[in-house]
């Protein structure tokens, strides 16, 4: 490499950094200014995170360690854990970064990056920090790894793949997915399959086995809950159309999820010239582009379950390069017109997201979860039980999403005592536990409900299980919109505890 070639491509590495940077900070600011309460996949994670288990009934436990390691840089609120959101889709779009340049010229890895502007699962999802944006992690540097370790063949990238994969199944197991991929690419590519006689695959699965046991003996004791919830999202009450309906359905969620994203790439395709270079083994994208979207669609098409939007999440991490790749074109006109699309989509995206958090209940006349008072209603609770009792308490009842918020958002970190749904007055010792009834009678705490749907006392349910139960007056707050909608009223009893 030349001084020239050398000199471009730190510039093409300056320009990435300084975007990455820029746009998480950036997404990072907006979501705590424009988001007054968490959302709910937020609210669940960081409830769950107050006891640091080896699973969790719905889902494994990773994302749940993490939620809770970030969330102490803010206790009694949750910026900590929007910003581990939206650092972990940086490290997401740094590897995206890191494979696009094994198969690219700089400047087209760049924009083989940066078109993810125009996807919501790195723009605006990770502000509801979940399993899904750490798979997503864990999707993109198992890809990196592996690219590494096969042109390589260093021990370390294949230990360092069984780490990322190891934890990736610690957060989702559809990581899975990814791993019978590039198995299957591993097996049909004849200069590829010779890593078989290595020793760098083996150690890999160790690894990633090594660190998946734990949670492999937490599900066994616990009858594969997560995988029963996962079988039960999944299931469909259609019968046989649904067979077709939704492949069908995925498909063209996907398309609309996607289309900011194609809208940039499109602007970058045409003839290429002859300085135009990609790497021969570039068939590895068509496995991981293109092959997890063929097995979802097939075991849909075959069992008829449905297919979630979100699961598309880590499938298009690699779309900008596996396009760039077969059909980028190097002229300097087609990038300068990407790169104008790209700032349009970013903008779009950026006002789409900002506009929906700040405008939607004044469309709809209807809050959402991110203008529920979680805040307030932690700290008005707290007040009251203070008024009793010279102690915090140490568990919050009720339903879901008002119990996780009284959680999340207490400085004490409660722990959450509920049913695996929001909108439920439940709570119900499977998905929580940690605690029961009789740990709850003797060490006391507080019950939540939804009064306006409930009513101010407790249902003869409830009080036939928690006869000491001493209803509140139930409180009345406004949600964090100056739209006109209805106050949030929330029933309130207290359960104190028993003296030793």
């Amino acid at each position: 490499m030349d001084q020239s070639d050398s000199s471009d491509k730190q510039r093409w590495v300056f320009l990435f950094g300084l975007w990455l940077c820029l746009r998480t900070l950036i997404w990072l600011a907006a979501v705590i200014l424009t988001q007054p309460n968490a959302p709910l996949d937020l609210i669940e994670w960081s409830s769950w995170s107050h006891v640091i288990a080896l699973g969790y009934p719905k889902h494994p436990p990773f994302p749940a360690w993490v939620a809770s390691a970030f969330a102490w840089l803010s206790p009694g609120d949750v910026w900590g854990i929007y910003l581990a959101g939206y650092l972990f889709t940086a490290v997401t779009l740094f590897a995206s970064w890191k494979l696009a340049c094994e198969f690219l010229p700089p400047r087209h890895s760049l924009l083989a990056v940066i078109c993810l502007d125009g996807l919501i699962f790195m723009t605006g999802d990770p502000s509801e920090f979940s399993n899904n944006v750490v798979l997503n992690t864990a999707w993109s540097l198992t890809v990196l790894f592996f690219v590494y370790a096969i042109r390589g063949g260093k021990i370390r990238w294949w230990l360092a793949m069984g780490a990322v994969v190891g934890l990736g199944l610690l957060s989702k197991y559809t990581l899975g997915l990814l791993v019978v991929i590039l198995a299957g690419y591993v097996l049909f590519d004849k200069k590829t399959r010779l890593i078989i006689k290595t020793p760098g695959p083996y150690l890999a699965a160790i690894v990633a086995l090594i660190l998946f046991a734990p949670h492999a003996y937490w599900l066994i004791q616990n009858d594969f809950s997560p995988l029963r919830y996962a079988s039960d999202r999944s299931a469909s009450p259609y019968g046989l159309i649904s067979h077709l309906r939704h492949p069908a359905g995925f498909i063209l969620d996907q398309f609309f999820i996607i289309a900011p994203v194609l809208l940039v790439l499109a602007t970058a395709v045409g003839n290429r010239s002859t300085n135009f270079q990609i790497c021969e083994d570039h068939k590895l994208l068509d496995w991981v582009v293109m092959g997890p979207v063929v097995v979802l669609l097939t075991l849909s098409f075959t069992t008829g379950c449905q297919l979630r939007d979100i699961w598309g999440s880590p499938l298009w991490i690699f779309l900008g390069t596996w396009t760039l790749v077969k059909w980028g074109s190097i002229s300097n006109n087609h990038l300068r017109l990407s790169t104008y699309t790209w700032a349009m989509v970013a903008l779009g995206m950026f006002s789409f997201c900002m506009g929906r958090n700040l405008f939607l209940p004044y469309l709809t006349q209807r809050p959402t979860r991110i203008h529920f008072p979680g805040k307030l209603l932690a700290q008005e609770i707290n007040q009251r039980w203070a008024y009793h009792c010279n102690k915090p308490f140490e568990i919050v009842a009720g339903e879901a999403w008002r119990a996780g918020n009284v959680s999340v958002y207490s400085t004490q970190r409660p722990l959450l005592y509920s049913s695996g749904s929001m909108g439920y007055f439940l709570f119900d010792p499977q998905f929580s536990p940690w605690t029961s009834d009789q740990d709850f009678s003797i060490r006391g705490g507080v019950i939540v409900w939804d009064a306006n749907e409930i009513g101010d006392e407790l249902t003869p349910e409830v009080l036939l299980r928690f006869p000491q139960a001493v209803v509140q007056a139930p409180i009345s707050l406004p949600f964090l919109t100056g739209a006109k909608v209805r106050p949030e009223r929330t029933g309130l009893a207290f359960i104190f505890p028993k003296s030793p």
